[in-house]
């Protein structure tokens, strides 16, 4: 309805408001978000292959970064790249971060061609079983997922405002994610069920390292 400009709810009114006072804003986003939250309506969701899952982790986070753009008056075009690659990022650690809880729900986000190249099936992720072979893959993601966090990071200078500091505080806070995650060996499946979390210090650490790194950056 509001790809013809009818929209029916309240909502649907904001969205349309939205996107009218953005005309740089496409709505192929919203889309593509709606394309990820549909692939994830099926029973025993599994990924294919790291192609797959970073399209996922674009469809259902990238396009925030979008989104946010305006938001934040950056140049759509210049900061494009950057803000999708820091929407997949996070995603990707969010995918790790909560292998355990996914695990209770029939889900398994890592790639099943990488799982498969170590030896390691669907079933064994089900099973909590955290094998060596099962780490490596989890690390493989985590490394991919720096990356984007660093793409992002240098991206950042497109955003004006306090732009940068919003994105490097969102770098400085998931990096201790992946640190936090290395310090456990990448084991992600805890028997309790829980998600892999920091503590309130290293949140506000990460958070005064990104101050300190933006104020040095625009000395």
């Amino acid at each position: 309805m509001i790809c013809r400009n009818e929209p029916v709810d309240d909502m649907d009114r904001a969205l349309a408001m939205y996107l009218q006072r953005n005309d740089d804003l496409e709505l192929s986003p919203f889309i593509d978000m709606i394309s990820g939250m549909q692939a994830d309506s099926v029973l025993n969701r599994t990924i294919s292959n790291m192609a797959e899952l970073e399209e996922y982790a674009y469809q259902v986070a990238g396009t925030v970064g979008l989104m946010l753009l305006p938001l934040l008056n950056a140049n759509v075009e210049q900061s494009r790249d950057a803000a999708i690659a820091l929407g997949k990022a996070i995603q990707l650690i969010n995918i790790l971060r909560d292998a355990s809880p996914d695990v209770v729900l029939g889900r398994v986000y890592l790639p099943q061609d990488m799982l498969r190249a170590e030896g390691v099936s669907t079933e064994d992720v089900l099973l909590r079983k955290s094998s060596p072979e099962y780490r490596k893959v989890v690390a493989a993601v985590a490394e991919r997922a720096e990356a984007l966090l660093l793409e992002a990071e240098i991206g950042k200078s497109t955003l004006p405002g306090i732009g940068p500091l919003f994105v490097q505080i969102i770098v400085e806070l998931y990096r201790e994610y992946l640190v936090k995650l290395e310090q456990i060996g990448y084991d992600n499946l805890n028997l309790r069920g829980e998600r892999v979390k920091i503590n309130s210090i290293q949140k506000l650490m990460a958070s005064v390292k990104a101050a300190i790194k933006v104020f040095l950056t625009q000395r």
